[in-house]
């Protein structure tokens, strides 16, 4: 499997690093600091504030932060605990340093780690209970988030009235009590269509994850990587391809003498094997019919290294049930593309490449590899040919030349690149 396409049929699904990155940075870590923005802004006016140190303090902290928690979120190995408190560490590491004496004098700094460890507490309860509890901690998250524009705006209220540092007082203005009492209830009307959302992109991503799993099962992944970046490469066009066929000899007696439970785990063993041997050999794709496997490539030597793996790994594994396989190569055109009608189709190749090949795999006896001339022509500084011999096939009206391939050959192979 090409890890490279499993990553881009990922990031469709859960979003690229630097999107999960962004979407961290505006829905969690600068919360607080725009807050702070505004605050500082509003109280030391543009000209100072934009050149200070709590300026740049405000943009650095949240990005570390947003980047340290995009990075384990995308791995599927969220912290929020610790990730939110990196914000306010920074934060403070980088205003402390810039102006030690008025630090601690401003409530906000206090506040920041607050509402950060506030945080940080509900989303590591999110995810220790899951869904079971996502309504009730997404909608008090929300209204931890609405609690910061209301410190902030209690914070300004006291620095610019000093009158409002008796909180009794500040609460007996009227505006005030609206103000918070419209936050209050904002946060409730966002929390509940917060937590609507989320719910409703837990199941898209279950059934784009579910649907993605389906697809690899009938496409391959490589080819279902091209389906969603390049739809057009996967319509009908003549090409140059090597096939590779295998099958088992006296699979049909010898499955009718075992039970349908042997014959199944049999059949799932001899697959896994072929996929595990196949994956990383260049193979474009492979699909099984019963005893069948059938796998092409781009190279006639990638076909062929694939064949000698496939072809000892899978004497080891049917020497357990007294069967052998043969294989068969052969390279040459074929039409490659998507096939069928407008409401099923299916990637596949059709052609007498394709054709040849199957009767070569059938000539093969158990455990044997048969190349076709053109194929051996093509990759005989990398085979041990063990004999030449003409073979009449269906469909044929001259004997096809074949040369059987030892399994020798593997060692002179083990360096080359799969």
């Amino acid at each position: 499997m090409n890890s490279h396409t499993t990553t881009n049929l990922d990031d469709r699904i859960r979003g690229t690093l630097q999107s999960v990155i962004i979407l961290e940075f505006l829905r969690n870590s600068f919360h607080f600091p725009l807050s702070n923005i505004l605050l500082e802004l509003v109280i030391e006016g543009p000209q100072h504030y934009f050149s200070s140190i709590d300026f740049f303090a405000s943009l650095v902290a949240p990005a570390i932060q947003a980047v340290y928690m995009g990075r384990l979120a995308h791995r599927n190995e969220p912290q929020p605990l610790i990730g939110n408190l990196i914000g306010p560490l920074i934060y403070t590491a980088i205003d402390y340093a810039g102006s030690p004496d008025n630090y601690f004098l401003m409530p906000y700094h206090y506040a920041y780690w607050g509402f950060a460890f506030a945080i940080g507490i509900i989303q590591h309860l999110r995810l220790i209970y899951g869904e079971r509890m996502q309504f009730p901690l997404i909608l008090a998250e929300n209204m931890v988030r609405s609690s910061i524009l209301a410190t902030m705006y209690w914070i300004i209220e006291r620095i610019t009235e000093p009158k409002y540092q008796d909180t009794m007082l500040f609460f007996q203005n009227k505006s005030h009590i609206f103000i918070l009492l419209a936050l209050l209830f904002l946060s409730i009307v966002v929390g509940l269509d917060d937590a609507r959302t989320q719910r409703f992109l837990i199941i898209l991503r279950d059934t784009a994850h579910q649907l993605g799993t389906y697809s690899r099962w009938l496409l391959g992944t490589d080819m279902l990587s091209l389906a969603f970046t390049s739809p057009a490469s996967l319509s009908l066009s003549r090409r140059d391809r090597s096939i590779l066929f295998m099958d088992i000899r006296g699979f049909t007696l010898w499955s009718e003498q075992q039970s349908p439970e042997k014959v199944v785990s049999m059949l799932n063993a001899y697959y896994e094997m072929a996929e595990s041997t196949l994956a990383g050999s260049g193979v474009i794709q492979f699909k099984y019919t019963a005893d069948e496997i059938m796998a092409f490539f781009a190279e006639p030597a990638e076909a062929v290294r694939a064949a000698l793996r496939l072809n000892e790994n899978c004497a080891l594994l049917l020497h357990e049930y007294g069967l052998s396989a043969g294989t068969g190569v052969h390279c040459g055109p074929v039409v490659e593309g998507l096939l069928g009608s407008s409401d099923l189709k299916r990637y596949d190749i059709l052609g007498d490449t394709v054709n040849t090949a199957k009767r070569i795999s059938s000539a093969a006896q158990g455990a044997e590899l048969l190349l076709s001339d053109d194929t051996y022509a093509a990759t005989t500084p990398e085979t041990v040919m063990l004999e030449k011999r003409e073979v009449s096939v269906k469909g044929k009206s001259r004997p096809l030349v074949v040369y059987s391939v030892a399994a020798a050959a593997l060692t002179k192979l083990q360096g080359a690149p799969a």
